[in-house]
């Protein structure tokens, strides 16, 4: 079988090489934040979140796609320091995603490249109509977690190989380390594969 970017080996990987470079770290963790925009009234992030809400209400006119009161667990949480890690296979680059991405405020720190995120959600334009609002959904839950209290990194499926690195190499877990540092704007780190 081919490997592609759905490979569970991958996701494991990541996971495994997390817990070796970070120590406490949890998979399908509960953040316990609110999805509701009402429920952020009051915080200092509540006008830009109200502002990429509308548009994404108005996009194809779908008024409620949240339909959770806690936001989704996370991918994997690191405890400290406080770093949240999703894994973006192709169904996160929708023109949803590209709406709220091109409304994040300048002051929002994050753990990817949001101009090349952007590039491949109008690269890509994928869809997910099932349910029908999906796309709008899974953009306004990809937000929260990016305006969450502590910084978001993001993962791309092609980056590297990830099943074919090992958490009981020192490199490994090493290069691991140094990309997610890398990636908050702490440090550099070079291309694996």
């Amino acid at each position: 079988m081919a490997h592609n970017e759905r490979c569970k080996n991958c996701k494991l990987r990541i996971f495994e090489l997390i817990k070796a470079a970070f120590g406490d770290v949890d998979d399908q963790y509960n953040l316990n934040l609110p999805s509701r925009l009402d429920d952020y009234k009051g915080t200092n992030i509540h006008q830009d979140l109200a502002k990429i809400y509308k548009s994404l209400q108005d996009y194809r006119g779908f008024k409620d796609f949240v339909k959770t009161k806690k936001l989704p667990n996370v991918d994997y949480f690191v405890h400290a320091p406080k770093i949240i890690v999703e894994f973006d296979e192709t169904q996160h680059f929708t023109k949803p995603r590209a709406i709220s991405l091109s409304q994040y405020p300048p002051y929002l720190t994050l753990g990817f490249d949001k101009d090349k995120w952007l590039k491949r959600c109008l690269d890509l334009s994928r869809r997910d109509n099932d349910p029908p609002y999906r796309d709008e959904q899974r953009a306004w839950y990809d937000t929260l977690r990016d305006f969450a209290e502590f910084p978001t990194v993001r993962f791309l499926p092609e980056e590297v190989i990830w099943c074919d690195l090992s958490p009981a190499k020192t490199s490994d877990v090493e290069w691991m380390r140094n990309l997610i540092i890398g990636k908050m704007g702490g440090g550099t780190y070079e291309a694996r594969g």
